[in-house]
């Protein structure tokens, strides 16, 4: 029976012992990788332009002189995901401006307490002053619809087009309440220690991107291996996961009431067009959720693709650019 004990105590420790070794290999892995000043590897085909208080990567395609269409990405993304919408916009007559949007991307990372929707609609709209845009189209996606929505709340009248992919957006009347109290959750992203050793052996594990963003579409077949090195660039910045685990403990335990008070109050001011686009298998922001948005904006179109989840713009590029230019072309 000692003998057993000994065997179970053995296996025991080393198991501990290769879970250790495990994420000490993560944490090597990603302090050699997140080495990079972000504006010494962003692509040559891009520029920072000042927005508010930063500086923020875009990058463009078309004539100046066109319809302009400014593009904001999801979760996890940044501007080179937008890549082929930015051609088939170019190439029917409009002026593409796709951006990073913080904390995502190549863009200049603020205090992440400074990243809440009207935080970024802000920027947004001093970036279309700096690059000449008066009135713009508006191509929202997911994460980003947030930004997008708020950005179209208060400049109205330079919105030609409010278009929204699949976004996860709040608008439903804010419940006034406190901030919620410390949980498990909250102290897990304060013990940053531990909390970026499992990050590193996740969120921004280059050995798992495939599979997270799979969880994001129908058919991951869409996530090629191109796609996956695109996805990862950002990574290699310097303190990437560490401020991304500050970000996320913000973003998950304090809420964000701005928006849903602002559209509550100035929802009627939203005249434009407005455009829903959909995947019909997003199990992310599920269709019932473009059915409801739909309702509340009141003359609103739902175009909903088949056989496609959380990223149209990946996951059927041809079908949703159609779609898109269509609803553009109604909306000049």
């Amino acid at each position: 029976m000692k003998k057993f004990l000994k065997i179970i105590v053995l296996i025991k420790l080393i198991s501990l012992f290769l879970l250790l070794s495990t994420i000490a290999c993560y944490s090597i892995a990603a302090s050699l990788r997140e080495t990079k000043i972000a504006d010494s590897i962003a692509p040559a085909s891009g520029r920072y332009i000042k927005a508010g208080d930063l500086q923020i990567f875009v990058q463009e395609m078309g004539d100046p002189k066109n319809p302009a269409v400014l593009m904001i990405h999801g979760m996890g993304s940044w501007s080179e995901l937008w890549r082929e919408t930015m051609v088939a916009l170019s190439q029917n007559g409009y002026y593409a401006v796709a951006v990073d949007l913080p904390p995502f991307g190549f863009s200049q990372r603020p205090d992440p307490s400074q990243l809440k929707t009207m935080n970024q609609a802000n920027r947004l709209i001093d970036l279309l002053q700096n690059l000449g845009i008066k009135k713009v189209h508006l191509v929202g996606h997911s994460f980003g619809g947030g930004a997008t929505l708020h950005t179209a709340l208060m400049i109205p009248d330079r919105i030609l087009s409010l278009n929204l992919v699949d976004v996860a957006v709040s608008i439903e009347k804010p419940i006034e309440s406190q901030e919620s109290e410390s949980t498990l959750l909250n102290s897990f992203f304060e013990a940053k220690w531990f909390r970026n050793r499992i990050l590193e052996a996740t969120i921004t594990n280059p050995h798992l991107t495939k599979k997270l963003f799979s969880l994001f579409v129908y058919d991951s077949n869409c996530i090629t291996q191109d796609k996956v090195e695109i996805i990862q660039s950002p990574m290699r910045i310097e303190g990437t996961t560490n401020y991304l685990g500050d970000w996320l403990g913000i973003f998950i335990s304090k809420s964000d009431n701005q928006l849903s008070k602002d559209f509550v109050s100035n929802k009627n001011k939203l005249l434009m067009p407005v455009h829903f686009i959909w995947g019909e298998e997003d199990t992310v922001t599920p269709l019932s959720r473009a059915e409801f948005l739909q309702k509340e904006f009141q003359g609103s179109s739902l175009d909903i693709m088949n056989s496609v989840g959380h990223i149209p713009q990946l996951e059927a590029p041809d079908a949703f650019h159609q779609i898109l230019i269509s609803l553009l072309k109604e909306s000049q």
